[in-house]
């Protein structure tokens, strides 16, 4: 994990973002400067985004945020490369989406599975591309059971902050937080659109990253990157 500045803060938290949901990251951003916040945003589809947002990607790694990637076409990592083999899977998902990518003035060096679906074998053939792979893990498990905290590997694994989760709840959240703060530890959550009121899967409210950006700035902990 990278900080966004030299700290020395107990604990702290990595805020990811997932897919093509641009304009809402980046009005999100406006929202939560106050909290000197930061994040790192996997895109997908980065082919289909329009010269507004890739500006407004542009401006977000400027301002400390990072740019990483969440697959060119956004498939199921392991059923793809069942069906058609590792090989295509690197010449379809990856390669493009990376020669795309940095020609925009992103060179990108992490990647998070889409849905979830990674493997043993999905992973070898991606650390040959990327230094770091998020996965995902759910659950309302004792904060010190939970599998959403940095242990120091290239493989880690995020727990889900949006609100059609079954597991949804700030509170919880909260006493991650605090359980990373007690112990100096790295909690990862991850997101996907970024809304006022969520009325859809895949959203998360203003108001929870308000919350956990609170946390993180009253308690003197570090907003982190992968």
């Amino acid at each position: 994990m990278k900080e966004t500045k030299k700290s020395t803060n107990r604990g702290g938290v990595v805020l990811t973002f997932d897919d093509d949901y641009v304009d809402e990251w980046f009005n999100a951003n406006l929202k939560l400067k106050q909290y000197n916040w930061k994040g790192t945003f996997y895109v997908t589809h980065f082919d289909k985004l329009s010269e507004s947002q890739i500006r407004e990607l542009t401006y977000l790694q400027q301002n400390g945020n990072e740019i990483a990637a969440d697959g060119l076409i956004h498939v199921y990592t392991t059923k793809y490369i069942k069906e058609f083999g590792g090989k295509e899977f690197i010449e379809k998902e990856i390669a493009p989406m990376l020669s795309l990518m940095k020609n925009k003035g992103f060179d990108v060096t992490d990647f998070s599975y889409p849905y979830g679906d990674r493997s043993v074998e999905s992973g070898q053939l991606l650390f040959n591309h990327f230094k770091t792979l998020r996965g995902t893990t759910y659950g309302n498990e004792a904060p010190n059971f939970q599998n959403c905290y940095y242990q120091n590997k290239p493989l880690f694994f995020g727990l889900g902050i949006d609100n059609s989760y079954e597991h949804f709840n700030v509170p919880y959240y909260i006493s991650l937080l605090q359980y990373a703060k007690d112990n100096n530890k790295i909690v990862i959550f991850y997101a996907h659109k970024t809304v006022a009121k969520a009325i859809n899967n895949y959203e998360t409210e203003f108001k929870t990253l308000e919350e956990i950006c609170k946390f993180v700035k009253n308690n003197d902990m570090k907003f982190l990157y992968s």
